[in-house]
């Protein structure tokens, strides 16, 4: 595998991009501020970015379930369910996807700044 895929992997695995280790989050939506294993810093700058990331994938997520429900059902869609199901999505998808966006975010950006990288060995960078 590729530096650039190792590093999403281990993103959308919950893990430390960086090294791989776990252990990142205190709770589902709080997330410690450097790597306990490699001490990479996890908290510069990335809460916009995630935030648009998590706003994103919540919109993708509704847009998907809505048109497979209506295609589905089609001629007769459950217009009520879809009424309060997808406000109920809306408010449920954004915290399910939050530690997976902040990651994925992370990863981004150390994919595309592999300079930025503490140890740069461990990726393949400067080979």
């Amino acid at each position: 595998m590729d530096r650039r895929s190792t590093i999403i992997t281990r993103a959308l695995r919950l893990r430390c991009p960086h090294c791989g280790g776990g252990g990142l989050f205190r709770y589902w939506v709080q997330m410690i501020q450097d790597c306990p294993h490699c001490g990479y810093s996890l908290a510069s700058g990335n809460r916009v970015g995630a935030n648009l990331l998590n706003l994103v994938a919540s919109e993708v997520t509704l847009f998907i379930a809505m048109a497979v429900i209506i295609v589905r059902t089609w001629p007769n869609p459950p217009w009520s369910f879809l009424q309060f199901g997808a406000p109920a999505l809306m408010v449920i998808a954004p915290l399910v996807l939050y530690p997976f966006s902040k990651m994925l975010f992370i990863a981004f950006d150390l994919a595309m700044h592999p300079e930025a990288m503490p140890d740069a060995k461990v990726h393949g960078v400067g080979r």
